[in-house]
């Protein structure tokens, strides 16, 4: 302040002196100014997460559902590993889904030799102007299967009679729900393989065995003749309403 005061009275004086002594001064007093105040730090408990801010939610805390959610599912089965969900309530299942959903099956040909093997693709498609949410049980992912007919209706890709009994291992299988969400428009699709075989109880487990059932193994080719080829889609909610029938396709075995 000594030095302001003295700056100051040198003032008096003319001149480039003059001038100089007031840039002086001036540069002083603004050395003189109070500091900015310092932001004070905030505190938090160890242990305690900061609030989230709903408006910076990342898309990857969402990726889930956008993962379970597609307008062309080229493979349901796989997408289904990835989409589980608590078992719904019966409440919970979309109603109407004879207006929104179609399923049908498909085969580049119907005609396969006898003992040879037919590809088949089940496809669902929603037909409804909205996404249409579809929920699947499995033990513990869902298993979709051909299941042939003949004329009659009944069963001939099964082994006649109960199978051999067994005392098991005492293994129970948790049974599951997945959903996914198919946008309006939208299909989804499962190639499956059927084999123009008979089969037969399989006391030791074939190669190829995915532990559902008692095992089977093939007994050979199907006589020649027309069959018919039933899905089992494990869609809840739509075959126990009545809202679908399970789809078929009617295949001519060594035509």
């Amino acid at each position: 302040m000594r030095r302001l005061l003295a700056r100051l009275t040198l003032l008096r004086t003319g001149g480039r002196t003059r001038v100089r002594l007031v840039a002086a001064a001036l540069a002083t007093l603004a050395s003189c100014a109070p500091a900015p105040a310092r932001k004070p730090v905030e505190m938090v408990h160890i242990g305690t997460a900061p609030p989230v801010n709903e408006d910076t939610v990342t898309e990857a805390e969402g990726a889930s559902t956008t993962a379970c959610t597609g307008a062309d599912i080229a493979d349901l089965k796989a997408m289904l590993e990835g989409c589980e969900v608590a078992m719904p309530k019966s409440g919970e299942l979309p109603a109407g889904m004879k207006e929104k959903i179609e399923i049908t099956l498909d085969a580049p040909t119907t005609v396969v030799a006898a003992g040879g093997r037919l590809e088949v693709t089940l496809t669902l498609k929603n037909k409804h102007a909205e996404a249409v949410p579809l929920f699947f049980s499995g033990d513990p992912t869902p298993r979709f299967e051909l299941e042939a007919l003949d004329a009659k209706g009944r069963r001939i890709d099964r082994p006649a009679g109960k199978p051999p009994a067994t005392k098991g291992d005492g293994k129970t299988r948790d049974v599951k729900a997945a959903r996914i969400t198919l946008a309006p428009g939208g299909t989804a699709r499962v190639r499956l393989g059927w084999d123009a075989v008979k089969t037969r109880w399989a006391p030791s487990v074939p190669k190829g065995w995915d532990g559902h059932g008692y095992p089977t193994a093939s007994a050979g080719p199907l006589p020649r003749g027309k069959y018919t080829l039933r899905a089992a889609v494990p869609l809840l909610g739509v075959f126990e309403r009545g809202d679908l029938e399970p789809p078929k396709i009617a295949v001519d075995v060594g035509g």
